[in-house]
């Protein structure tokens, strides 16, 4: 893997971050990105690099002066298994430390990867800020089928997930099972 540094992401990035963001979508892993969602948010992106070419594209959208999300981290899969991922994932979560922030979740149907990045599995009920303003009208209010984790910034240890405890918008705020 080369030691090129992760940069903040630029226009020029936009067609690569959308083919690899939404070819995970097509494969149901992720939430599909347009153009214009990527531009507006470009400021939150950051991306890997292999000798001028993309390898990885990640988000730290912050929503509140405690709270930010990890969004959008894909990887293509040419490039797969070589540390771009995790090496995206620490780059935003410096960014977050950065920012004066106390804590980083991510929504993932990849949970294992976040708890081996440190990140606890929690309910989505512990993270009111992001159920509250986004997930009444994402595309899979009625089908969430994503874990949320989170990871304090500080070293100290969230509440890990009760037994019973309902996870994802469909379950926890539309009391049903996702539909597949």
């Amino acid at each position: 893997m080369s030691a090129e540094p992760i940069r903040k992401a630029r226009a020029g990035d936009v067609a690569a971050m959308r083919e690899t963001i939404n070819a995970y979508a097509r494969e149901d892993r992720m939430l599909e990105r347009s153009d214009e969602f990527l531009f507006e948010n470009l400021r939150d992106f950051s991306v890997a690099e292999v000798g001028g070419a993309f390898a990885g594209c990640c988000a730290l959208h912050v929503l509140t002066p405690d709270l930010a999300e990890i969004r959008s981290l894909a990887v293509p899969h040419a490039f797969e298994g070589r540390g771009f991922g995790r090496r995206l994932l620490q780059a935003c979560i410096v960014e977050a430390r950065e920012l004066g922030l106390r804590r980083v979740f991510a929504l993932t149907l990849v949970p294992d990867f976040f708890s081996k990045c440190g990140f606890t599995v929690t309910s989505l009920a512990h993270l009111s800020e992001k159920s509250a303003a986004e997930c009444p009208i994402c595309p899979k209010r009625f089908a969430c089928d994503e874990v949320a984790l989170v990871l304090h910034l500080d070293g100290s240890k969230p509440l890990p997930l009760a037994a019973n405890e309902p996870v994802g918008y469909t379950r926890l705020f539309l009391h049903m099972e996702p539909r597949s």
